[in-house]
């Protein structure tokens, strides 16, 4: 690896050694549970799950790690085109930074706060201000990211489409976080989630099939990187899956009970990620390497 790329994982080492570093200062301070888990109770946010502090390090590490992972694969994989540019690259690589640096935040936070150091998040001013510059934070980086792309690299779909999925992105991604900070003064939407997830799966499904070979948006595997028939043809298949599932779950999130909306929503993720990803690794199989 060369000299300088070692040096830009640095930032990331640091984050994934911070929560560690910070439970082994704060080991005989802290309780055997800590708060894991906030939910907002008549305007009030309430500890509602607890964990061992070297659990829940331990679950939100091994998390960061995933997701740092997932979001370094478009940077390194060498095969497929169109390449990469150095400008999207540095902006995706920021906008990964940040990720791990919210997701590895979290745990420290708790640590703090569990040995007496920081006001916890029953705390609403606390828990209000890390919603509000967690929002602010996301939709920065995602106008940075969308306008990046649009500005600097051939366009994966045409203008309108793409400006249709950026807004909508910024929606999605907003409403987390709004939702939390409306619950806090007594106004609660929980269902509102999960039903704009899978609208937002269906708008992008009826749009897959437009898109082009990019490393930015679509079903980015391996193998259709690699062959742009596979690539149009996953899309193709993946643009009427996603479609009928993202419609599918809607519908079901509308008259479901709110106990069973996660469920739902894990199920048409993982539903989807399993059709799109195996129909396009069979297909590479079929068409090149048969």
């Amino acid at each position: 690896m060369k000299a300088n790329n070692i040096e830009k994982e640095i930032p990331f080492i640091l984050l994934f050694l911070m929560p560690w570093v910070v439970y082994l200062l704060l080991r005989e301070q802290l309780p055997a549970l800590i708060a894991s888990h906030y939910t907002v109770d008549s305007g009030k946010w309430i500890a509602d799950r607890h964990a061992s502090p070297l659990g829940l390090m331990a679950g939100l590490s091994v998390c960061a790690i995933v997701v740092y992972l997932v979001m370094s694969l478009p940077a390194v994989l060498k095969a497929g085109r169109p390449k990469m540019s150095a400008g999207m690259r540095q902006w995706l690589y920021y906008f990964k930074l940040v990720i791990i640096a919210f997701m590895l935040l979290l745990p420290t936070y708790s640590l703090l706060a569990a040995g007496h150091q920081l006001p916890d998040l029953s705390d609403a001013r606390i828990a209000n201000i890390s919603m509000i510059l967690l929002l602010v934070t996301l939709n920065a980086f995602l106008y940075l990211l969308f306008s990046r792309v649009i500005g600097n690299m051939p366009k994966p779909i045409s203008e309108k489409y793409y400006k249709i999925i950026w807004v909508s992105t910024h929606v999605v991604t907003s409403a987390g976080p709004l939702l939390v900070i409306l619950a806090s003064q007594g106004i609660h939407a929980e269902r509102l989630i999960p039903e704009l997830i899978t609208l937002f799966i269906a708008i992008c499904g009826n749009l897959l099939y437009n898109v082009r070979p990019n490393r930015f948006m679509g079903i980015r595997t391996p193998w259709t990187l690699r062959n742009e028939e596979v690539w149009r043809k996953t899309h193709h298949v993946g643009g009427i899956w996603c479609f009928a599932a993202g419609i599918t779950g809607f519908i079901i999130c509308i008259f479901a009970p709110e106990s069973t909306l996660r469920f739902i929503l894990s199920a048409v993720l993982i539903l989807i990620s399993v059709v799109c990803i195996g129909y396009s690794y069979w297909l590479y199989r079929k068409i090149v390497i048969h």
